[in-house]
């Protein structure tokens, strides 16, 4: 049997080549694309991305953990997958047009259009999806999800190269939502049935009922920018905006898409074990902050040489709005996992009221901000994020008994270890003359320079993480040693 390990690497490496694929992606598409044509993109991949949340609803979830998954249960589970995304479909194709008159742009009613053909036809790769991690197939679906993100990735570009411009983005889109389901067809597990049936929908409908709700407000929160963006300004600066925040983004894809598959889990055992969530809780913290806050000091010093090196000169207006988007993003790793750590108590309703009431203080700053250009976005989505931390303080001291002395106290090593690691950035940033035809010079130098002291400061210090790094040496020299002694 494979051993849980080789399950979890397995894992990891869909999930980063995944992301590696699309990051290179971005790059190439930054370089074909115009800002207009990625901010008219953005725009209308909110709606589906806010859609997509109510078109799941708890069905692979149903699937994967139900005890005993019987042929009927899956047929009941692909009745209610068709019908909710069918559902999806028509209310986008409907309001295609509305969107499109809103915002004043005929390619966001297209791209709706071919949005809504790209949820008619998901529930025929999502249900196998489910299926094949609650049978803990990573193998397969390790298969299934590069191929789609290839897919994706060769339409979009050739698309791009041939004069489509955003809707190059929204048949990417359709590609590969279709070669997922057909290469998940191909491998179809033997005895799956083929066909639907619309009996049980409460049982399948009465998990991540609530869960939808708080995760549809904090998705909708997260993404009000480029929806006021693009009506208040224009789609040029959805686009500036859209790409600054894909930067900020980048850490919470690389820890969300590495962690959070455990760190449900993680807290739910600790939880049964009888042990106390506070302490773990605060250690997870400490750990999060001394990866998360030096990495967005450093992007925030070195933010006009990134954005040159990976996305050109045309997106210098993304520059400032980095530059400030770093500083809530700082602010919102303090609280990455607190919700997780709630559910994980059994107080899901409390999560979601957390991020129900986080989200009406973010879209009433951002509008109000919106009149006075990105920057002032940016500052508004600070004062958010700020505001968001209390209110998830507050609900996770009511959980777990962790109040804001106790954060402050499981962070401060993290924030000493942070101004050691700006200081190379910060050098370059304020006295390096760059040569503006090789930007990535004085990035590639400040990045190494970062990572140095960061090292060193961690040791230093004496941060908890600098011991789990010696033992990881250690043990990477056994094996090494022992071959060199054969």
């Amino acid at each position: 049997m494979t051993t849980t390990k080789k399950l979890i690497g397995i894992s990891f490496a869909t999930q980063y080549l995944e992301l590696a694929i699309h990051f290179a992606a971005v790059l190439v598409l930054a370089r074909i694309l115009s800002p207009d044509d990625i901010g008219t993109f953005s725009v209308a991949a909110f709606l589906m991305a806010f859609l997509h949340m109510f078109r799941d609803f708890g069905v692979v979830q149903y699937l994967i953990q139900e005890h005993e998954l019987t042929a009927e249960k899956i047929r009941s589970a692909m009745g209610v997958a068709i019908i909710l995304a069918l559902v999806v479909a028509a209310i986008l194709l409907a309001s295609s047009g509305f969107f499109g008159r809103f915002y004043g742009n005929p390619a966001v009613e297209q791209i709706l259009i071919i949005m809504s053909a790209s949820f008619a036809i998901s529930p025929f790769g999502s249900i196998l999806s489910g299926i094949y991690r609650r049978n803990v197939q990573f193998k397969t679906l390790f298969i299934i999800r590069i191929s789609s993100a290839i897919c994706h990735v060769a339409v979009a570009i050739l698309l791009a190269l041939n004069n489509f411009g955003a809707l190059s983005l929204a048949w990417a889109n359709f590609a590969g939502i279709l070669s997922f389901g057909l290469v998940a067809n191909l491998m179809r597990p033997k005895g799956t049935p083929w066909l639907p049936h619309f009996n049980n929908i409460k049982t399948v409908l009465s998990y991540g009922g609530i869960a939808t709700l708080g995760n549809a407000a904090t998705m909708a929160g997260t993404n009000m920018p480029d929806l006021v963006i693009g009506k208040v300004l224009n789609m040029s600066a959805v686009g500036y905006y859209s790409r600054a925040n894909g930067l900020i983004q980048m850490f919470s894809e690389l820890i969300s898409r590495a962690l959070f598959p455990v760190v449900l889990p993680y807290f739910s055992q600790l939880r049964r074990d009888g042990k106390d969530l506070a302490t773990h809780y605060l250690s997870a913290v400490e750990y999060l902050t001394v990866l998360s806050w030096p990495f967005f000091v450093v992007m925030m010093l070195l933010a006009q040489p990134m954005i040159r090196t990976l996305y050109g000169y045309q997106w210098d207006a993304s520059v400032p709005v980095v530059e400030l988007l770093c500083l809530a993003g700082g602010i919102f790793s303090i609280s990455l996992f607190a919700t997780q750590v709630m559910v994980a108590n059994g107080q899901v309703r409390d999560s979601t009221y957390a991020q129900l009431i986080s989200m009406p203080f973010r879209v009433v700053a951002i509008i109000i901000a919106s009149t006075y250009g990105l920057e002032s976005i940016a500052i508004a989505i600070i004062i958010s994020e700020l505001i968001t931390l209390i209110i998830i303080s507050w609900y996770l001291h009511k959980t777990i008994r962790v109040g804001p002395l106790d954060l402050i106290s499981a962070s401060i090593k993290s924030a000493a270890v942070t101004l050691c690691t700006a200081v190379f950035p910060f050098l370059v940033k304020f006295f390096w003359e760059s040569n503006p035809s090789q930007p990535w010079v004085p990035l590639m130098i400040g990045i190494t320079g970062a990572f140095i002291s960061w090292l060193t400061s961690l040791f230093l210090i004496r941060h908890p993480l600098a011991e789990h790094l010696t033992d990881l040496f250690k043990n990477a020299r056994i094996p090494l040693n022992a071959k060199w002694k054969k």
